[in-house]
């Protein structure tokens, strides 16, 4: 554990024997603050080869790049990701005739902000989509599964939606969330109070895929790594199982982001785009 992480979590902790309600604060504002890490080479390359597209969200401009003519799809990466991370799938989709669109969502990669949320991230899936559609599929990753399927029940047009490793609740991801920075039971709940006072009571439920999935009409794929560590596939299954008629593969071996790199789970997910 890296120094700086192990003196947060102390902080907090310390924080919540004086203060719960400060420490709330504290764990409530880096809740929505995403991290940003370097680009690798790979994803650079893949980006030298895209047009870059003008989409202005909440009066800043989004880092959205795009490639190829015909069918758009949109790919939305997952929290702390970047557009790029799903480059792999580009050029197969490319060549079966698709105009694939990548963008980096509010507070990540190159796209301007400090913090921002599964709400936000959706209205951002929806400005990229009216410049770079109409849409024929969507292809999600982790956390951006979840923003995918709030912004179709928001009334986005797509045909196909693809899930990766997708989280099945906003309640887990919270869980996971206190259980990183090891964060008090009485910490918590004034986090969750300052959460449901800014988002609903019903966030729990709006927000999260697997109740989402249930309204689902569209044809779905869901995909998910056996031996996920960071989102388990469990979460993937709740997601499958909940959405009518959605298809389920499990992979074995790949983990959370190696996923994405993977010519067969590109293929299948080529396939399943031109069905």
């Amino acid at each position: 554990m890296p120094v700086a992480f192990w003196l947060l979590r102390l902080g907090i902790r310390l924080l919540g024997w004086v203060s719960p309600a400060l420490a709330a604060r504290w764990v409530y504002r880096l809740w929505f603050q995403p991290l940003r890490f370097p680009e690798p080479p790979q994803e650079k390359e893949w980006r030298r080869a895209a047009e870059p597209l003008s989409v202005v969200h909440r009066g800043q401009r989004l880092a959205v790049d795009a490639w190829g003519a015909g069918p758009t799809v949109l790919m939305v990466h997952g929290w702390n990701g970047r557009g790029a991370q799903l480059g792999a799938f580009v050029p197969e989709l490319v060549r079966a005739g698709y105009r694939v669109v990548t963008f980096d969502t509010p507070a990540h990669g190159r796209s301007p902000g400090l913090a921002t949320s599964l709400p936000e991230i959706s209205e951002a899936i929806q400005a990229v989509a009216r410049a770079g559609g109409p849409l024929h599929a969507i292809v999600g990753h982790s956390f951006g599964v979840a923003c995918a399927i709030y912004a179709v029940q928001q009334g986005l047009k797509v045909n196909r939606l693809v899930a990766i490793s997708p989280p099945s609740s906003i309640r887990g991801l919270t869980q996971k969330f206190f259980t990183a920075l090891a964060v008090a039971p009485r910490v918590q709940e004034v986090f969750n109070r300052m959460f449901e006072a800014d988002f609903g009571a019903d966030l729990w439920q709006r927000f999260s895929p697997d109740a989402r999935a249930r309204q689902l009409i569209l044809p779905g794929l869901v995909i998910h790594d056996q031996d996920d560590r960071d989102v388990p596939i469990q979460e993937g299954i709740a997601v499958a199982r909940a959405w009518p008629g959605a298809e389920f593969v499990r992979t074995t071996g790949l983990g959370h982001r190696r996923i994405l790199r993977d010519p067969d789970v590109i293929a299948r997910v080529t396939a399943f785009i031109a069905s």
